[in-house]
């Protein structure tokens, strides 16, 4: 039998789930930010949310066998080769074979991919840095410190 839930509970549960959205908005805007292409290094190249996501990751985390990268995108083998096919037919990304393993491919940023990266990094931590401009030295502290709290252990998927 599960207890009977406090009215203070249901307010504290329903301010939680209040922020949360509104959290997952927030990050979802930094993530996703625009570049914009007043000075946006590569002003040809357009790429899809899931492609940002991969060049992104592949910046991040260096070289990675297909099979990472497609754990990490939480996607099918199939879907990120494609990913892969366009980023690469847009000179984002290399791909090759293991040396120790023909069937293994390896995946890469390549120059004109870390530019690309670098940019919109760059433009996410604008953004977040205006979305924070609001909050004083002492509130980004404790924001900071809630932040690593929830953070620690956590594992990215």
């Amino acid at each position: 039998m599960q207890p009977i839930m406090r009215n203070e509970d249901q307010k504290i549960d329903a301010r939680l789930n209040r922020l949360a959205r509104a959290l997952q908005v927030f990050i979802g805007e930094i993530m996703d930010a625009p570049m914009d292409t007043a000075d946006h290094p590569l002003p040809d190249i357009e790429l899809s949310p899931r492609e940002i996501k991969a060049l992104l990751l592949l910046g991040d985390k260096g070289e990675l066998i297909m099979t990472d990268l497609a754990t990490a995108l939480s996607a099918p083998l199939s879907t990120v080769t494609r990913i892969i096919d366009r980023l690469e037919n847009k000179q984002m990304v290399e791909r090759f074979r293991s040396l120790e393993d023909r069937r293994i491919v390896i995946v890469k940023e390549s120059e004109k991919g870390k530019v690309l990266r670098e940019h919109f990094r760059r433009s996410q931590l604008d953004i977040a840095a205006r979305m924070l401009q609001p909050l004083s030295n002492g509130e980004r502290e404790i924001l900071i410190e809630l932040l690593e709290k929830l953070t620690t252990g956590r594992r990215p998927h």
